[in-house]
């Protein structure tokens, strides 16, 4: 195999390869279509079909799984049903390594869907918003100067939303200002919700269309550092104490949330209409009791099919399935690993020759480092985790560290007929350290 031939399997598995896949692009490989009743976003297209005025759905799952491909089936799917859909990126109009509050979320869910319904042609609609909103700002007293609220109110959205996304201190200042003004700042923006519904309905002349609005990216909310234990309360407290202020008349909302809400906040699908939360997993490459799963080992392996046809000049099928393995159904993990082989070789003399073993070790080794080290603490209730399948939760305090497992890929999760966890495939050897002497592995 040529140089040229290893540079463009490489860059299949990342930049433009990395990025969300509409389900018509060749690299899509289906998953959960074979089998309707598991597919979580089927169930998720069914749910708001069958909605009637209005509803709200929550969709998690890890970051880099596949959720913003699989929004774009959703999409799609709706789309198929005789839907209205709006899909927003919400790191273009959110900072996301700083705490949310209902107020900035609220203008940046807006401006997001005010830009999009003005590319769409409803830009009278959205003008009519920031007008508002102007006037809003001005009669509470609160003034951003930096919004230049006397310039043209058109621009109003952009300024607002790269504000929002860039500058901490704005940000800071927005979120102190509105303060005691959220009431009418959401009486505006479901005013403006109705106004985009109504205008919709009429110019596709179906009164009883429905209009979604798909609110992707918001799970990447995250701290880092000395805040993150700050940011992680404040997505909490978005979704359980504003729940009623993230519910629109006449829209049908999905938004996604990260996996440590589940635990922290148990009762947030019952706080948005009572509809439950919907999980993407993982894909299935073992079962409960650690078997291989071939048929998640088939899709990783048509993943790299898709992308680089001719993956057996370099790797074994054993190898490829190693790698699976070792990522645990984690798709970024499985490029990262894969990439990883490819530069070693790249870096090598030769080029004619499959990556051997050796070459494996390192990429997982590589991986696994990034993973550790594991206090003594968390590797014991790591170790609970591994044979219980389950969260092994002792006490509501330890909630916050297990948001930590969650956000940081110590742990996974999987949907093979009912929803488990299991630890990160390369820390098993890391975390028996931990087991108590006595130990057994539960039953297969």
């Amino acid at each position: 195999m040529s140089k040229q031939e290893f540079e463009q399997f490489y860059k299949a598995l990342g930049g433009v390869g990395a990025l969300p896949l509409e389900p018509t692009n060749p690299y899509y490989v289906p998953i959960f279509e074979h089998a309707p009743s598991k597919d979580p976003i089927d169930r998720l297209r069914l749910k708001i079909t069958l909605a009637e005025s209005q509803s709200v759905n929550l969709l998690t799952g890890f970051r880099g799984n596949g959720k913003s491909t699989q929004l774009r089936r959703l999409k799609t799917l709706l789309e198929g049903d005789g839907c209205y859909v709006v899909l927003v990126d919400m790191t273009q109009y959110v900072l996301m390594t700083k705490p949310p509050e209902i107020s900035d979320f609220i203008l940046s869910l807006m401006a997001a869907l005010a830009i999009e319904s003005e590319q769409a042609g409803y830009g009278s609609i959205s003008e009519s918003y920031w007008t508002r909103l102007v006037s809003f700002l001005k009669s509470t007293k609160i003034v951003v100067e930096s919004l230049e609220l006397d310039g043209k109110v058109e621009e109003v959205g952009v300024a607002l939303g790269l504000q929002l996304k860039t500058e901490p201190t704005f940000k800071q200042r927005l979120q102190l200002a509105l303060r005691g003004h959220v009431t009418g700042l959401v009486r505006d923006a479901r005013a403006f919700v109705v106004e985009l519904v109504t205008a919709i309905r009429k110019q596709t002349g179906d009164p009883d269309k429905k209009v979604v609005l798909l609110v992707d990216s918001v799970e990447q909310i995250r701290g880092v550092g000395t805040d993150a234990q700050q940011v992680h309360d404040s997505v909490v407290n978005l979704f359980s104490g504003h729940a009623a202020n993230l519910q629109f008349d006449f829209l049908h909302l999905v938004y996604t949330v990260p996996p440590f809400l589940i635990p922290l906040a148990p009762n947030s699908g019952l706080n948005f209409g009572g509809n439950s939360i919907v999980s993407w997993p993982n894909i299935h490459v073992r079962a409960r009791n650690g078997t291989p799963d071939e048929v998640g080992l088939r899709v990783m392996r048509e993943i790299i099919e898709r992308r680089h046809s001719n993956w057996e000049h370099i790797f074994s099928k054993d190898q490829l399935n190693r790698l699976a393995a070792s990522s645990g159904g984690d798709v970024r993990d499985y490029f990262r690993l894969i990439r990883d082989c490819l530069i070693s070789v790249m870096l090598s003399t030769k080029h004619d020759v499959h990556v051997d073993d050796v070459t494996l070790d390192d990429a997982e080794a590589q991986l696994r480092n990034e993973l550790l080290p594991i206090a003594a603490e968390d590797g014991r209730w790591l170790e609970r985790i591994r044979k219980s399948k389950d969260a092994a939760l002792e006490s509501t305090g330890d909630l916050p560290r297990l948001a930590r497992f969650l956000d940081s890929n110590l742990i996974m999760n999987y949907l093979n007929g009912e929803p488990w966890y299991d630890i990160h495939p390369l820390l098993v050897a890391e975390v028996a350290k931990y087991a108590k002497p006595n130990d057994a592995n539960p039953p297969a």
